[in-house]
């Protein structure tokens, strides 16, 4: 299996270039899987499109999994004990999920 260290460039539908680390990429089961068939290459960067995945979009993913892998999340306990998120998760969650609906 690969060393997980390194960077992986994740490219949104608009064709916007995002320098991910590998481990935090490697949280997301298919750039997980692409990364694992490319596992043959020797580019130090390599770069998986994401024809799908606008970059807003692909921006909060990032920037959730960035902050999970120094801040893991606590797991939330079912049933839930409040409807207010920053009394289930940390603030920093709570704070996440809380955006204006469009």
């Amino acid at each position: 299996m690969e060393v997980e260290s390194g960077t992986v460039n994740l490219v949104s539908k608009e064709g916007d270039s995002f320098p991910v680390d590998t481990e935090v990429a490697r949280m997301s089961e298919l750039v997980k899987g692409m990364l694992e068939d490319d596992s043959g290459d020797d580019d130090d960067t390599t770069e998986i499109p994401l024809p799908n995945v606008k970059a807003a979009v692909l921006k909060k993913v990032i920037e959730f999994c960035s902050h999970h892998k120094s801040e893991p999340m606590t797991e939330i306990e079912k049933p839930l004990k409040s409807a207010v998120m920053a009394e289930v998760v940390q603030k920093w969650y709570a704070d996440f999920v809380n955006v204006e609906q469009v």
